[in-house]
């Protein structure tokens, strides 16, 4: 935090709903900045003035080109993220890439996953799930996870930081055992991607997902899908829309002559609206760097779990620093009553059952914010 002691001011000025509001629930919403509705109002100039020719001035590119933008974010090449409605259907995309059969049929994922890719992958046809177990509900033991993964795992489907507890997960180890039993890795970076530095290069996973709710700052209906690059001529998604023809304004009958690289992995016509809207959060997102975001983030997190430890408030977040995400969740009891109090005090937190409350603070929030979550904690469990 002492990283934006000069610039905090400011880049809060960027956030209209900072201005009454302790708003300490990016993990889950981010704020949106000003950008956004310029971004927007764009939009609507364009389809006002331009109607149908905007799509051959940039609306058709927007898959690609938006995804270009978050690339520098989360370590990606140019050219290997495409934009999507959300992360369910980027896994969607990803799962239509494979014929699972026995004996290579297995999926193998936390029971701590966000439960919509459970949900997607418990219904792909003819995969066996193997659920990897957490012991305490925060954290799943890197070991526990590589032991479950064997020669009959095709897919490995994590999550970058687990979204209840903020555990980051061993991606390098667990990514190097799948390669080995040939298995292939999806990873969400749903509560990492913005918040957390790291490259998908250098992790060397198959494919990456993720959406621009949280700290992106995107707002919804922007989700975004990488592909490893020398896997876009391997694979045939079949989910598939035209979008994804190498001639899609040729209107052929029958089946579908797949585009080159990874536009061969979209769909249907592209939601630019929301895309616009995004671009003004990973603007702002990259202006700032993600090193100085993360080193930002600890200083916070550390600051939340001394004030949980000052009013005896037990954590489900790990304390060790390079194990934990922006997010801090405090095992209090009633956790929606709890929540509910705190917001109703200008402190924006969430509840999540068999969790906690959950308090994520951004780049954007400063100590004020922190005082008043003190404040107002100390209101609704003390009295």
């Amino acid at each position: 935090m002492e990283l934006y002691t000069e610039r905090v001011n400011t880049l809060r000025d960027r956030f209209p709903i900072l201005e009454d509001r302790a708003y300490l629930v990016n993990h889950s919403l981010g704020a949106m900045p000003e950008g956004a509705s310029e971004e927007l109002a764009g939009y609507a100039t364009e389809w006002a003035t331009r109607g149908v020719e905007a799509w051959s001035e940039g609306w058709w590119e927007t898959p690609v080109t938006i995804g270009d933008e978050i690339a520098p974010i989360v370590g990606a090449p140019a050219g290997s993220i495409v934009m999507m409605q959300n992360v369910t259907v980027a896994e969607a995309v990803v799962a239509s890439c494979f014929h699972l059969q026995e004996p290579r049929n297995r999926i193998v994922y936390s029971e701590l996953n966000f439960p919509s890719v459970m949900y997607l992958w418990q219904n792909v046809r003819g995969a066996e799930i193997k659920l990897v177990r957490s012991w305490d509900g925060i954290t799943v033991p890197t070991e526990t996870f590589v032991d479950a993964i064997d020669d009959r795992t095709a897919v490995v489907a994590l999550s970058h930081v687990l979204f209840k507890s903020a555990y980051v997960q061993d991606i390098v180890a667990i990514t190097e055992r799948a390669h080995d039993k040939g298995a292939m890795v999806v990873l969400d970076c749903y509560q990492s991607a913005g918040t957390l530095p790291f490259s998908l290069t250098d992790l060397n996973v198959d494919f990456a997902v993720g959406g621009s709710v949280k700290w992106l700052c995107g707002g919804p209906g922007a989700g975004w899908l990488y592909v490893r690059p020398d896997l876009h001529e391997v694979l045939r998604p079949g989910l598939v829309g035209w979008q994804a023809d190498a001639d899609p304004f040729a209107f052929r009958p029958g089946g579908i002559t797949y585009a080159d690289g990874i536009w061969r992995f979209l769909s249907g016509t592209p939601n630019v609206p929301a895309w616009y809207a995004a671009r003004a959060g990973y603007r702002v997102v990259r202006e700032v760097g993600v090193e100085n975001i993360r080193a930002s983030s600890l200083v916070m997190t550390q600051k939340i779990l001394d004030i949980a430890d000052d009013l005896e408030i037990p954590v489900r977040s790990p304390r060790d620093p390079e194990q934990r995400g922006g997010t801090v969740t405090l095992a209090v009891e009633d956790e929606q009553r709890v929540a509910a109090e705190l917001i109703s005090q200008g402190v924006i937190v969430d509840g999540r059952p068999g969790a906690g409350v959950r308090v994520g603070p951004h780049f954007y929030n400063n100590q004020e914010d922190l005082n008043r979550l003190e404040a107002a904690l100390k209101a609704a469990l003390i009295g």
